[in-house]
Parts: structure tokens; C-alpha cells; sequence
């Protein structure tokens, strides 16, 4: 490849992420509510037609309400529980229990090596201390104002929050009663290499992340489960909320339970608290073995990234674009793998058959 022929790619290549960037930073939210209505609308579709066979428009309507229904009813029962985990949740019993022995602790620690220590070298770790202090009050302030912060922008988004769920819910009704002349109509308009790229996303999906999404659904309600019923046991609360977190956690790439139980068995052993330790040891062991246990069955395929290159691009996706960026960039990258694999497939195909 000639420098011509590297700078030509490059800027092409930096086009094409300048447009993606842009395409996510302005016309994606405006286009969030009716890509979530097709997706809804596919959905009721392949229900409909597995329930009836070829559904009429009152049959569609019947079950996109049903769906709507279990929805909202599904939402209202995690909120419930989620508020009522919260409420028993002993936010003073956090700092006095855990916080605040940590930090005197480390005081403790520094007041013992500074008594053996010559006058000017005290006065240095005296100062350090102090720093270290310091700078752990600035760090619960800061949560604590990202927390306020948080709260206010989630109440004042609420109205936003109303119009896109309007929104989608009315493109949901829209789109699922001329589902088929919609799709005919999208697909006339679009160029042909566009509308080829679209038909390898359909099938992308369908081949690849719809299974990889119910089966990693199941594993996260197992090792939910399991958390309850673990932390039930270690008498810890709020236990659902607690269980869901982790439970989330176990997800994403890299982290898993461990990040969140392994930290916290040790630092029960530091507070004393034997037991509850190794009881919190013990959950993480038999989460894990459960889990390589089910995994391989479950999972039938996968995205095929290195875990390096799904944290990475998840935090770039999240850095740009917030939640969906952290979701979106891994899958896009996945994507793009997956379509480079399917033009070099078809690719041998055709000169095997120009060699026969």
C-alpha cells in the first residue's frame, strides 16, 4: 500500500467515524423512541404470528396491549421492590459500620509509625495524613453531590421521560399495523448497497444477538437467584437490590461477581467479622462453579470480542454516548467482525466455484 493509497483510507476511515459520531450524538436520540416502537412492533409480529399463524391487525393490537401490560405491570413491581430495598437500607449504619472504622484505621496506622519516627520525618507523615483525610472528605462530598445531582436531573428529565414513552408507544401501534409495507417502503428508498448492509444487520441480530441476549438473560436470573438466596442467608440487606446490582455486574466484560463480592468478603474479615467473610467467599465459589457449569450450555453462540476490546469499547461508548454508546460500541465492533467474516466467506466461496 502506497502513502497515497494509506492517507486516502485514513481520511475515509475518519469520515466515517466523524458521520457515526455525529449520527449518534444528534439524530439517535431523536430516533431512540421509533427505533424502540419497530423493535416493539417486530416483537409483537413474531408473537402473533407463532400464536396465530397470520394475524389480523385486532390480533396485533390485542397483543401489543397484552405486551404493554406486562410491561408496565413489570416495571411497577421492580420499583416497588427496588423503593422498599432502599428505604430498609441503614445508609447511617453504612458510614458508622464501614467508613468510618476504614478511616480511623488508616489514622490509626499513620499515629503508630509517626511515634517511632524522627521529629521532621512525624511532621511529614503528620501532613499526609492530614492530606489523606482530606482527600477522602472530598471524595464522599463529590458522591454525595453526584448523587443530589442525579436525583435532580432524573426529576426535571421527567417530562422528557412522558413524551418519548408517548412517543414510542404510538409508533409501536403505528408501525405494527403496516409493519410489512413499512419495511417494502424502506427498503425501495434505500440504495442497494444500503439495503444490503441493513438485510446483514437483520441477520446479524438474529443469528447472533437476540440468543446471545436471552441466554445471558437466564444466566443473570440464575446467579440473581442465587444472590438472594446467599445473601438471605448472610442476612445482609437491602437484599434484592443488593442482588440485582451484582447480578448486573456479573455481565459486564471482566468484572463479574467477584469484583463486587471478593472486596467485600475481605473487608468483613478486616472488621472482625469472620464468618460473614468466608460465608461471602463461599457465595462467590459456588455463583462461579455454577456459572461454568451452565455457561457453555446456555450459550450457544457468542460475540467473539476479547474482553479487552469490549471494556474498551464500552468505556469509549459510554465517555460519547452515554448508556447506549456502552452498549451500542461493542455490539457495532462485533458487527463489523462479523460482516469482514461473512464478505471473506463469500468471497472463497465465489473463487472455488470459478476454480471448479
Amino acid at each position: 500500500m502506497t502513502k497515497k493509497d494509506f492517507l486516502i483510507n485514513f481520511l475515509y476511515y475518519c469520515c466515517v467515524i466523524f458521520i457515526v459520531y455525529l449520527s449518534g450524538k444528534y439524530l439517535l436520540p431523536v430516533m431512540m423512541p421509533f427505533i424502540i416502537g419497530f423493535s416493539i412492533a417486530y416483537l409483537v409480529r413474531k408473537i402473533a404470528i407463532k400464536i396465530f399463524g397470520k394475524p389480523g391487525r385486532k390480533r396485533l393490537i390485542l397483543i401489543l396491549v397484552a405486551f404493554y401490560i406486562v410491561l408496565v405491570f413489570l416495571l411497577a413491581l421492580t420499583s416497588v421492590i427496588t423503593v422498599n430495598s432502599v428505604k430498609t437500607f441503614n445508609y447511617a449504619g453504612l458510614y458508622s459500620n464501614y467508613l468510618e472504622p476504614a478511616i480511623n484505621i488508616v489514622y490509626n496506622y499513620f499515629i503508630d509509625l509517626t511515634e517511632s519516627l524522627p521529629a521532621e520525618v512525624a511532621d511529614i507523615f503528620n501532613q499526609a495524613t492530614s492530606s489523606i483525610f482530606e482527600a477522602i472528605k472530598t471524595i464522599l462530598m463529590t458522591i454525595s453531590t453526584y448523587l443530589i445531582n442525579f436525583v435532580k436531573e432524573l426529576i426535571t428529565s421527567f417530562p422528557k421521560i412522558i413524551i418519548t414513552v408517548t412517543v414510542t408507544v404510538v409508533s409501536s401501534i403505528y408501525i405494527v399495523l403496516d409493519y410489512a409495507g413499512i419495511v417494502a417502503f424502506i427498503y425501495r428508498v434505500l440504495p442497494t448497497k444500503l439495503s444490503d448492509f441493513l438485510g446483514d444487520v437483520t441477520l446479524f441480530i438474529k443469528e447472533n444477538i437476540l440468543n446471545v441476549l436471552k441466554s445471558y438473560i437466564i444466566i443473570m436470573g440464575i446467579t440473581f437467584i442465587e444472590l438472594a438466596i446467599g445473601l438471605t442467608i448472610l442476612k445482609t440487606k437491602p437484599t434484592i437490590l443488593l442482588a440485582a446490582l451484582i447480578a448486573i455486574m456479573d455481565i459486564l466484560p471482566i468484572l463479574g461477581v467477584g469484583t463486587a463480592l471478593i472486596p467485600w468478603a475481605f473487608v468483613e474479615m478486616i472488621f472482625g467479622n469472620i464468618l460473614k467473610g468466608f460465608g461471602v467467599l463461599i457465595l462467590y465459589a459456588t455463583i462461579t462453579v455454577i456459572r461454568n457449569i451452565i455457561e457453555p450450555r446456555i450459550v450457544g453462540t457468542k460475540l467473539g470480542l476479547n474482553p479487552l476490546v469490549s471494556l474498551i469499547s464500552m468505556i469509549a461508548g459510554l465517555k460519547l454516548f452515554g448508556l447506549i454508546g456502552m452498549i451500542g460500541f461493542p455490539l457495532t465492533i462485533s458487527f463489523l467482525m462479523y460482516r469482514d467474516e461473512k464478505t471473506k466467506n463469500r468471497e472463497n466461496e465465489e473463487t472455488q466455484e470459478v476454480a471448479s
